[in-house]
């Protein structure tokens, strides 16, 4: 068996060490003997299950495989260096450098040219969500904050080109930089390569449409066309985003109908189906994004897709097969579907990690 350690403590391997444990477990012969850290307060404690140790160990046992849980670049080199002088550099890797290998292992006899550009891009780069497939420079927005209600917001703009203040919860964790606050990613994942596209050319909102946005969050989406569209319904269960939306589209309450429960196939005190909220059964355009609940939302809509021309930008990529179920399911509904460009690599769920498959973003369906 392999040797293995991990080396850090923080946020990182307490977001993905059990991930990358899947990963190891599924590519077999890999044995994880416990932590690394330089604060010598943690040493011979526990972390997530295993000994945590100084970097002095390797000295007299030594590691086959050394993984740092790092994310910071400057941090990750300077522990590289540091370890460097006990171990061969070959044997230090990226915490992700194990999926890399399973992502390898399972695609090598793959002919999709997009899987094999992925392949040549991970092998060279880091690993991220959407790898090679955004080309478009990743973005940032000024926070400010109205001091009114003491909640921090930026300035976002819609489809007529009117800028609205769009607010956020007051502990949301921004990007610092050089003393101000900045949102990061706030349309970069929806610029014109990205496997998460909801509206292309052809698939589209008109003028006058109404809009049903499933995972709503900060509500972006929805936001950018609340001055065109005829009536837009916003599904958003989790509280942290209850208090920015209803701030975020206070101007526009007769056009905005805010729903604060999970979409399902049932309606629950905590549940609803979009057929039992969706006044008159009358919608154009419907974007879901719900943690995997996709499926299920789309069996309580079943009267909202017989009854309209929808246009729907369904996710796929929260969970392995999610996206051959949802075209079974919208095609029962006579649509037709079709899948985005490109391939997400979805790195918060552990099947991702255990299996280490590529998936589409999203599911288009037209009648």
């Amino acid at each position: 068996m392999k040797k293995v350690y991990f080396f850090g403590t923080g946020f990182c391997a307490k977001t993905f060490a059990k991930k990358v444990e899947l990963s190891l477990k599924t590519l077999g012969n890999y044995q994880i003997i416990g932590f690394l850290d330089n604060d010598i307060r943690k040493t011979g404690t526990l972390f997530m299950g295993y000994e945590v140790f100084p970097i002095h160990i390797l000295k007299d046992n030594p590691a086959d495989l050394i993984l740092l849980f790092l994310m910071d670049d400057d941090k990750y080199n300077a522990v590289f260096e540091q370890l460097s002088k006990i171990v061969l550099p070959e044997k230090i890797h990226e915490y992700y450098f194990p999926l890399k290998k399973l992502l390898q292992k399972r695609y090598k006899d793959s002919r999709d040219i997009e899987i094999k550009e992925t392949l040549e891009y991970i092998s060279n780069n880091k690993i991220s969500v959407f790898n090679q497939f955004i080309t478009e420079k990743y973005t940032y927005d000024e926070v400010k904050w109205d001091k009114k209600i003491d909640l921090p917001y930026v300035e976002f703009m819609t489809v007529i080109g009117k800028k609205v203040p769009m607010y956020y919860p007051r502990d949301y964790k921004f990007i610092e930089k050089e003393g101000s606050l900045y949102i990061g990613n706030l349309i970069w994942e929806q610029t014109q390569s990205s496997p998460h596209l909801y509206v292309k050319e052809g698939h589209d909102i008109s003028e006058g449409d109404c809009v049903i946005d499933a995972g709503a969050c900060e509500g972006n989406f929805a936001l950018k066309y609340v001055d065109t569209a005829s009536h837009i319904y916003l599904f958003e269960m989790d509280p942290v985003w209850q208090e920015p939306l209803r701030y975020t589209f206070r101007s526009y309450e007769d056009r905005v109908t805010i729903i604060t429960k999970a979409v399902s196939d049932k309606t629950t005190n905590t549940t609803c189906r979009i057929d039992d909220v969706v006044q008159n059964g009358k919608a154009d355009f419907i974007k879901m994004d719900i943690e995997g609940a996709e499926l299920s939302a789309i069996c309580g809509a079943e009267r909202i897709f017989g009854a309209n021309d929808l246009k729907a930008s369904i996710c796929s990529y929260h969970r392995n097969g999610d996206e051959k179920k949802i075209c079974t399911q919208l095609e029962r509904y006579g649509y037709r579907t079709s899948v985005s460009e490109g391939y997400m690599l979805f790195l918060y769920a552990d099947d991702t990690w255990e299996i280490g498959d590529l998936r589409r973003g999203i599911v288009y369906g037209d009648k």
